[in-house]
Parts: structure tokens; sequence; C-alpha cells
């Protein structure tokens, strides 16, 4: 047993090996006879899954569980009870609740499901356990018959693997999806893994450039960059979502860089944007903005020339460990601020469920695969507050997240400040706004193109309430929104008008201001004290500084030119809790850079005491924005 991980893992105390080694002789005894159809024993099935559960540094008592899981089919339950303890026996029942699965059924029932999350709830270790032991019985599931092990490796694509990423677990959710992929299309898998195969040493030679050139000029502590490589389910589905052929693909290039604190995060993103050519729209902040199984990390891309991009993933060790193991690795942080996290990440289950009581079990059957087993986009609303939705959501999908009555009564919205119908999809990261009249009533027909639950269940009570109706079902659409960017200004006297600030006398929040406006519906927006302005007092209209936003906002730093200045300025803007999705930096002449950031909105306080903050930054000149 000497080479068994959770015997040699530093993570666990001599006692918990002690522990182990306990279950390995019961579990041994009941189980060492009971073959399985690959030809090895259930003893033997339940070492790996330990293992499995080793490597992502699960808790003692999930270890356990996992060795001993299925013996409660050969002997009592007190026996297991009277050798482990009550929790152990809990776990070990839960693994077995989640079995009565019908092996034979052609899809994952409605009460199956509810009852996989249904477990999930009570006790997360008990779907660790099964996620383990699923991975294992993935490797030999080919010995069944072809129905049976084409059916199980879909089910993996549909539920388990998905489920492995909602819990962020990322080391089970790849290893599930590529073994489950290679079962279902061999042939695509073998090409996707002999392209990877022959442009290893490629990928590795530019990788190690990379890394070297990175390593010069940095005065941050990089405690460990390394290559990224992508698995083949993920390759596959690039392929088939962009429809390019795989030796056109040009990103399978990645590292990742892990550093002391989420400081030297932003410090290192700035230094890289600086050294690089940055990808527009590849800026994801999910330090300021985590997602919702609690993943946490910066993600970007740059160029490299040749049609060449690297995508670069930036986080501290903590957030690593977390993005590797999730929710296993939770007990080591037991009574530390991540409990809230923890908190968080089962969240999303248990509003999913709770909103599942008065359906019917088709109805829940399809609307918890959507909610949870989707890919997912994220929007903001005016105020800079993040939503999570379903891919293929629609304004009206938004509306209800913000109050049913809001939804009952929406007759459109905004996509980055240009108006669009209620059934226009979202765009990921844009600012949406909802339009509403009391004259709107909901209708059946809404049914046919939202997406989440929560949207389909409030319609349905709507339809009942305004109109006794019963709701229907069905579903979609497509927008194009191109980006612009949010004037920080408004005039409520004329509110079509569109507010520039001038670049003569640089206006920022909190100062005082004026506009004047002219034939072509534009105002310019000055401070009373500027010149230009003076010239035409008798034109003056009031604006007013906006206290909602439905852009995002473009902000301009001009300051000496300097090694690191797009870092401090990346991280000032980090400390004041505003999200970046865009930074730039640019030579502009005489010693002087241009730095520019796109940044989600907050409050227009907020933004006024961000600018007091980056005025301090060693070098800036001058603020303003677009």
């Amino acid at each position: 047993m000497g080479s068994d991980i959770f015997l040699n893992s530093e993570f666990y105390t001599d006692k918990n090996k002690i522990n182990f080694k306990k279950a390995i002789v019961f579990a041994k005894e009941v189980l060492l006879s009971k073959k399985r159809l690959s030809g090895d024993t259930f003893f033997d099935h339940n070492i790996r899954v330990a293992n499995i559960l080793a490597e992502n540094k699960s808790s003692p008592e999930t270890i356990i569980a996992g060795l001993i899981h299925a013996t409660i089919k050969y002997v009592p339950e007190e026996k297991v009870e009277n050798s482990f303890g009550k929790e152990i026996l809990y776990l070990v029942k839960g693994v077995e609740d989640i079995n009565i699965i019908k092996q034979k059924n052609e899809n994952l029932t409605a009460e199956a499901l509810r009852r996989v999350l249904l477990a999930t709830i009570r006790d997360v270790r008990i779907i660790i356990i099964k996620l383990a032991d699923k991975l294992d019985n993935q490797n030999d599931v080919t010995v069944l018959e072809k129905k049976e092990y084409t059916r199980i490796s879909q089910e993996i694509l549909d539920i388990y693997a998905p489920l492995a990423y909602r819990l962020g677990l990322e080391k089970i959710r790849t290893k599930l999806e590529d073994l489950a992929f290679r079962v279902l299309k061999p042939k695509k898998y073998e090409d996707i893994q002999n392209f990877l195969e022959s442009t290893k040493e490629d990928r590795e030679q530019l990788i190690t450039k990379i890394i070297d050139k990175i390593k010069v000029g940095c005065d941050i502590n990089l405690i460990k960059i390394k290559g990224r490589s992508k698995h083949v389910y993920s390759i596959f589905k690039k392929v088939v979502i962009r429809g390019v052929n795989l030796d056109e693909q040009y990103d399978h290039l990645g590292i990742r860089i892990i550093v002391k604190d989420e400081k030297d995060c932003y410090s290192l993103l700035g230094f890289l944007h600086e050294k690089f050519d940055p990808i527009q729209g590849r800026l994801k902040d999910y330090i300021a903005n985590p997602k919702p199984n609690g993943y946490r990390s910066i993600h970007t891309a740059v160029s490299l020339g040749s049609r060449k991009r690297l995508e670069i993933q930036i986080r501290t060790e903590e957030m690593d460990e977390f993005a590797e193991e999730g929710l296993a690795a939770h007990w080591r942080y037991k009574g530390l601020k991540s409990d809230q996290s923890f908190e968080k990440r089962m969240a999303w289950l248990r509003g999913v469920l709770d909103m599942q009581k008065n359906t019917t079990a088709k109805e829940f059957l399809e609307n918890v695969k959507v909610d949870i087993f989707t890919d997912e986009i994220y929007c903001y609303t005016p105020k800079g507050d993040v939503r999570y939705f379903p891919k293929g959501s629609t304004i009206l999908d938004f509306a209800y997240t913000v109050h049913e009555e809001i939804g009952n009564h929406t007759i459109g919205g905004r996509i980055d400040g240009k108006f669009v119908p209620i059934k226009t999809e979202l765009v990921e990261g844009a600012v949406i706004e909802i339009l509403t009249s009391k004259k709107q009533l909901p209708r059946r027909n809404w049914i046919k193109f939202v997406v989440s639950s929560r949207a389909k269940q409030k319609i349905r009570k709507g339809v009942k309430k305004y109109q006794n109706l019963p709701a229907f079902h069905y579903r979609k659409f497509k927008p194009i929104i191109k980006e612009e960017h949010d004037s920080l200004v408004e005039s409520l006297d004329f509110l079509n008008a569109v507010c520039v600030l001038t670049k003569c006398c640089y206006p920022v929040p909190d100062m005082d201001i004026v506009g004047i406006i002219t034939k072509r519906r534009l105002v310019s927006v000055h401070v009373p004290e500027c010149r230009q302005a003076k010239k035409d007092q008798d034109r003056w209209i009031t604006v007013q500084w906006k206290e909602t936003f439905n852009k995002k906002i473009k902000i301009f730093v001009d300051a000496d030119d300097r090694s690191g200045l797009l870092a401090d300025l990346l991280h000032t803007i980090a400390s004041a809790k505003f999200e970046v999705s865009e930074a730039k930096a640019k030579f502009i002449g005489l010693g002087s850079s241009q730095c520019s950031f796109v940044i989600v909105p907050k409050k227009i306080e907020e933004i006024a005491k961000l600018v007091q903050r980056v005025k301090k930054v060693n070098g800036v000149k001058r603020i303003y924005f677009e």
C-alpha cells in the first residue's frame, strides 16, 4: 500500500493515516472477493477512488468513506457505524442513495437528478465521492455493452462533469470530460490527441521563451510559472463552436502564473500589458468578480504575432488551490473567511431546488438542466452589480432577477445603452438597463423565449395572477451590439442629447459643471471657470453627474512614462474595488504615456473617490473620461 497517495500525502496527519489503514483492512475483508466486470475487485476500485479523493485533497472523512463505500451492501450498517462512527456511515449511505439511479434507464430521471442535487446540498462530500467513483469507473466503462457505456458517458458530459464544474472541482471535471469524450467520439479524440502530441515540442519551446521573456525586467515575486495545456474536450468544443479546423486553432498556448498576494496579481497584469500587446475583450477579472463556484483569477490574452496568442492566468497560491480542488479542499479552511465563500457556492443550488417545489418532474428536469448544467454568461446592472445567467438568456430573464414585478411590466431594455426588445439575448459583460410600463402585463408567449427557470416560474405565476390563464413552453433569438462607453453626465432638460466631457478643462467627478448645447444635439461639458465655457455663457444649460449607467466607462490617464506605470494604476483601480475589463498603455511622446481603462460602473461618489486615488499615483498629470 506504500504507493497509495492517501497514505503518503503531507496533507494528512499520522492519526488520519492510521484510520485510513483501518478502512483498508475493513474494505479488503468485505470487498476483495467481489469481482467487477473489468476483472479486478471492488476493493481495488475503492483504493483508486480514495487516491482520486486524495489527489484533490479531500477531507480525511471523505477518504475513509471512499475506501469503504458500497460495503453496506454486504454488511449491516451497525458494523460500519461501530467501526467508523455515524459521520462516515452517513456519507457511505449518501453515496448508496445516489446509486438508486437505475443503470438501464435511457436518461437520468428527474427524481434521480433531484436526489443527486439533494445529496449535494445535504453534504457536498457525498457528491465528491460519487464523482471520484464515476471517474474511476469511466476508465474501463467499455467492458459494458455499447448501448450502456454510451449512455453512461453521455450522462457524464450532461450531468456529472458540469456539476463538478459548479463545485469548483476542476481536476475531476477535465478528466471526466476527456474520458467520456474518448468513449463517445474516439476518432475525434484521437485526432486532437495526435495534434497536441505532434505540436507539443514546438509549444513547449515557445512557452519556455515566453517565460524567460516575462522574467526579464519583472520585479514581482513570481512563485511559479507553468505552461497550461488545454484538455482534449475543451479543444473539441472550440472547434465545434468556432467552426475552425484543428490546425487553424491558434490559442493552444497558455500559462499560469502564481504570485504572492492579490496586489501582485494586478501589478503583474500591468507589467504584462506593457510588455505584450493585449487582445481586446479578453481581460476577465474573476478576483473582483468571482465566478459562482468561487473561482478567482485574472485572465488575459496577448498577441505573439503570426496569428498566435497566449492565454494567461494570474492568481495566488490559495486561488490556485481552490481552482484545482474546489470544495473538496474546503475542510482545511473551516473557520476562516472561506466559509462565506462556501455558502455562496452552495446558494445557487439551494435556490434552484427551492424554486422547483411546485413544478412537475418534467419541468424540474428541463429547468434544472438549464440553470445548473449550461454555460453561463454574466452581465451588470446600471449600478455595477453582477448577475449570472444561462447562455441564451434574454432581457426578460434579466428583468425577473431584478424583481418579479419589474419582469411582469418589462417592455424592453438597453444593452450598453442601445434599446433592444425583450426577446434580445444578453451580451456577456454588458451593462443592462430594464425599461418598464405599468400598462405592460405578463403574456403567455413569453415562455417561448426566456431561458432561466426563475423567469419561467415567475411568468407562469404572473399570467395566472393578471390574466388567470395557464402558461405554456418555448425559446430563443440574437443581437449584435457594438460596445461603446457611457458618458458620466446627463442633462435632464435634453435627455436625448449626448453629453461630452471636454478636453479644454477636463472635468471629472465631483467638480461643478455646466453644459453648452449645439445644434447637433451634443452637449459639451465644462467647469464654470473654463475660458471656452465663459465665451458662451448665454447658452449654458444645467447638467449633472449621473447616478446610474447603461454602459461601461472609459477612463484615460496621462502620466510621465516609466516602468510599472500601468501596474501601479491597475492596482490602484483594483484597490478601489472597480472591475477592469480593458487596460492599455501607449507612449505619446515627450516622456509621456497614456493609459486607458474600461471599468464597470459604480455610484458616481465611488468614481469621484477613484479619481482622487489615481491622482496620487506617481507621475500622473491628467485624468479624463471618454
